[in-house]
């Protein structure tokens, strides 16, 4: 007996993968155990990882946002306009989060 069960959140906008599921029958003895223990170590040395990196992300937005505060409360300082145009500067394809809000929503505002 085969089951399939799509992955993702919209299967219509995004790529479907599909999972065929076998009963427990079908499945090796042992060895699926070892893989699922060690599939599982792998998740928490991911889960770790993310923890870790994610605290370093805060650590530092933290450190730039004091920066930040500290150059809007100067006076109009040529070098601090400089260091605030470097904080506020933007890559290609990125746009802060609140940014993307309103597109989406003026977007959706525009559909209907």
């Amino acid at each position: 007996m085969n089951r399939t069960i799509s992955v993702g959140r919209n299967p219509s906008t995004s790529s479907v993968s599909s999972v065929s599921r076998h009963p427990p029958s079908q499945l090796g003895g042992r060895g699926d155990g070892a893989k699922t223990d060690e599939l599982t170590a792998q998740l928490m040395e991911l889960k770790i990882t993310i923890d870790g990196l994610e605290k370093e992300r805060d650590f530092y937005f933290g450190k730039l946002r004091d920066i930040e505060v500290l150059c809007q409360e100067a006076d109009k300082n040529p070098i601090i306009q400089k260091i605030l145009e470097i904080l506020y500067a933007t890559e290609e394809g990125f746009a802060p989060p609140e940014e993307l809000e309103t597109e989406n929503n003026n977007h959706e505002a525009e559909e209907y």
